[in-house]
């Protein structure tokens, strides 16, 4: 991934802000908790929200910091941020006691939860697994031996823990199945697997078995929809971690358990491509009653909160989706994930700090809230910048002489094995078309592969390419030289998305693009499928927006969701009913 680099104007804005709030962050405020809890001095101001030295979650953000740091310096070759996150594992490093316990909250924690199993705690086996991918990511990315160490110190002492646990003990503490579950565990077993295969240590490998739970991945494996009334962040998680398993061990249950879940996922998506809400047996006045949660299959009709669409939900979901292509190869799991990358990726984050919003508002009248930059640091403010860091990483496919385009931003493709540069020019949304041009010293064998879904015509060097038999994908084997142009019309048309459960609410969408109107619901607007090319109408050729009447004469906008910073917005409506005022 250290071989793309972003140049167009809706990721790479936004990534750069992110950039530079991790390059100006005052790391000794970062580290005050850590400091404290392990009898150092610190007279640092602690950090709030989240951070703050009496939130049980107070260091989950440090992991997703150090982890972010760390992909800058990977895929960037950024050397601010990779002596920042040096620093970070050298002040953890001060921090850690000798039998491997690092945190920044104290150990009585782990003895409450072990006591109470499902409360007076706030998940602290999810914070661990924030400090320990933050490990593994200065390890892998930027080459810290001292990371690795630290990782592999906190994971046997975990697992030291666990192994002197009955059974039902460690099925009360790890199982996730009230709403607002405070012994969430994030995606622990994801990187207790990655520590695994670093090391070899097969106390590490049963640990992270322990958190493949069997109400959920097991159940799911044998095609059961049990997915309402959980909380959604807490298991998706979990199904990256099963696809994880199932390439250690080659166990296919977890595969199978990830390939069932995706279908009954979709059922609760909105068009945004990311998912949660409320759940269907919901605590008054919690936050099961208005989001972060599954409910039903296919029943969105009253989830429309304010608070759905939780911004970490995009971001694993974004990293299932990822996996589950590199094992299927599937198209339409690739229109899901353009279609998040846009909506539910890009849009959580802002276009003025390039800091997160916690939930995605998607009903009427809705308003974004962003995290502030030291007073805030929920979960997806960390996810977020991790989000902004691996902005390209799925940008292309390439397997053998195989090069697949699966997004079509404004990049340019460094593909050293094959001594070959593409570079692609697009304004997509704006604009449907894209360019590629290559680069190369001498002449370069590769098979392109090109989405149908998305691409309507292909012109190599002015000359039409026609499709072949393939349903779902152009494939053009060529022996590209150097100056050779690939030119690609791109499709996408004015839809609406009916909201599952609930049809008549719907979303304007301009191909994988999702619209909101500018404002309240307007009234009288009387948009159908068959009128949408007659009632809304491009405003500009430079940018995407459309306008249209209503009930009054007067003119609304839609632009894309992603675009809007402050304005309130509308993205649900029962459009074609609302009558005039």
């Amino acid at each position: 991934m250290n071989t793309i680099r972003l140049d167009d104007t809706n990721f790479a804005p936004r990534r750069e802000l992110a950039r530079l709030y991790l390059q100006s962050f005052d790391l000794d405020r970062l580290l005050h908790n850590f400091r404290i809890n392990a009898g150092l001095p610190s007279t640092s101001e602690p950090l709030g929200g989240w951070e703050s030295p009496t939130c049980g979650l107070r260091g989950h953000f440090v992991g997703h910091f150090l982890s972010a740091c760390s992909l800058f310096a990977h895929y960037d070759n950024d050397k601010v941020l990779a002596a920042r996150a040096r620093q970070i594992v050298e002040a953890l490093a001060e921090c850690s006691r000798a039998d491997g316990y690092l945190s920044a909250f104290e150990e009585g924690v782990l003895d409450t939860l072990e006591r109470e199993e499902n409360k007076n705690v706030w998940a602290p086996y999810y914070t661990l697994h924030k400090i320990l991918n933050g490990l593994w990511d200065a390890h892998r990315l930027v080459h810290d031996p001292k990371a690795l160490e630290l990782a592999l110190g906190l994971a046997r002492y975990i697992a030291r823990r666990f192994s002197v646990l009955p059974p039902a003990k460690i099925d009360g503490m790890l199982s996730c199945t009230l709403v607002n579950p405070v012994n969430e565990f994030g995606g622990i077993g994801d990187v207790l697997y990655s520590l695994y295969e670093a090391s070899g240590d097969k106390s590490i490998l049963s640990l992270a078995t322990l958190f493949d739970r069997d109400y959920f991945i097991g159940r799911l494996a044998s095609g059961e929809d049990v997915l309402e009334n959980l909380h959604a962040n807490t298991h998706l998680p979990m199904v990256q971690a099963a696809l994880h398993r199932y390439e250690v061990t080659a166990e296919k249950p977890y595969l199978q358990a990830a390939r069932n879940f995706y279908p009954f996922l979709r059922g609760r998506t909105f068009a945004n491509g990311a998912s949660s809400s409320k759940a269907t047996k919901f605590i008054p006045g919690g936050v099961s009653e208005k989001a972060e949660h599954w409910g039903a299959f296919g029943q969105l009709g009253d989830a429309l909160t304010g608070g759905e669409s939780e911004s970490c939900c995009a971001h694993n979901t974004e990293r299932i989706l990822d996996t589950l292509v590199r094992h299927s190869g599937e198209a339409s799991l690739l229109d899901h994930a353009e279609v998040l990358k846009f909506n539910g990726v890009l849009n959580a984050i802002s276009s003025r700090s390039g800091l997160s919003q916690y939930h995605q508002p998607l009903g009427g009248s809705a308003v974004k809230k962003f995290s502030t930059a030291t007073d805030s640091f929920w979960c997806c403010t960390g996810s977020g910048l991790e989000a902004m860091a691996e902005a390209p990483k799925n940008l292309w496919s390439l397997e053998g002489n195989r090069l697949q385009l699966n997004h079509c931003v404004s990049s340019t493709l460094f593909w050293e094995e094959r001594q070959l540069t593409v570079i692609q020019r697009t304004l997509f949304p704006d604009e449907l078309t894209s360019v590629l041009t290559f680069h190369t010293e001498r002449p370069c064998p590769v098979s392109l592969v090109l989405r149908r879904s998305r691409v309507q015509a292909v012109k190599v060097n002015g000359e039409t390419v026609k499709p072949g038999t393939n349903k779902d994908f152009w494939e053009i084997d060529r022996t590209f030289v150097d100056g050779d142009t690939v030119k690609l019309t791109l499709a996408a048309e004015l839809t609406l998305s009916p909201l599952p459960g609930k049809p008549s609410l719907t979303a304007v969408m301009f191909g994988p693009i999702l619209l909101a109107q500018v404002g309240t619901p307007a009234q009288g607007l009387g948009l159908t499928p068959e009128n949408l090319f007659q009632k809304l109408v491009r405003t500009t050729e430079e940018t995407l927006s459309f306008s249209a009447f209503d009930g009054q004469g007067h003119p609304v906008r839609f632009l894309p969701l992603f675009r809007i910073e402050d304005e309130t917005y509308t993205v649900y409506a029962d459009w074609g009913s609302l009558a005039p005022r």
